[in-house]
């Protein structure tokens, strides 16, 4: 039964290997010309904790470095309302000028949130970014920026708590995720390319 224990061992110290390769991406707060805050969904009209993250850390870094805009992107996945609707309603009511907040609101995934936002950063002659989303969503939203030819920073509230409580699960999620992005990301870039 020595060998149970190994197996258990083993199988533990894999799992734990995973979770901290997923959050441990180097992140890059800074000054760049605008801040993209990925969309999550949010039912009735409410921000989940998880989009509120990425909204506070946004705040936070436009406050300290003065980014020209936040783009905030996501269109209306589970409300009636588009999340970049509900993101900068948030950020204006925290004292963000309406005028700085761009609205990408097309948009029903990351690969989308993605493709229209560096829509938004080309019609606005913005040149530098910081993608702002929670720990375990940066490393495929870096695969998706890699195929989409965009490079820019990253920008999450790591903590422990976040991670224990809301995150965790979806860390384990990610590997699925990441199989239903490739055949979206292949067909999006077919369609982006034939308009």
């Amino acid at each position: 039964m020595v060998w149970m224990g190994w197996i258990i061992a083993a199988a533990a110290i894999a799992v734990l290997t995973y979770i901290c390769w997923l959050h441990a991406v180097r992140l890059k707060p800074g000054k760049a010309d605008a801040l993209i805050v990925l969309g999550y969904v949010s039912k009735d009209g409410r921000i989940h904790p998880l989009l509120k993250e990425r909204l506070d850390e946004a705040y936070k870094l436009f406050r300290q470095f003065g980014h020209k805009y936040i783009i905030v992107s996501g269109g209306a996945v589970g409300s009636r309302h588009s999340e970049a609707d509900l993101m900068k309603n948030y950020l204006v009511e925290r004292g963000v000028p309406a005028k700085r907040v761009l609205k990408e609101d097309k948009s029903l995934n990351t690969v989308q949130n993605l493709m229209y936002s560096k829509q938004l950063l080309e019609q606005q002659h913005l040149e530098s970014f910081i993608i702002i989303t929670n720990s375990f969503h940066i490393r495929r939203t870096k695969y998706i920026m890699h195929r989409l030819g965009m490079k820019g920073g990253f920008s999450a509230n790591r903590s422990f708590r976040s991670i224990a409580i809301f995150q965790l699960k979806l860390t384990f999620l990610e590997i699925r995720a990441f199989r239903l992005t490739l055949p979206i990301i292949k067909r999006a870039i077919n369609d982006f390319q034939n308009n």
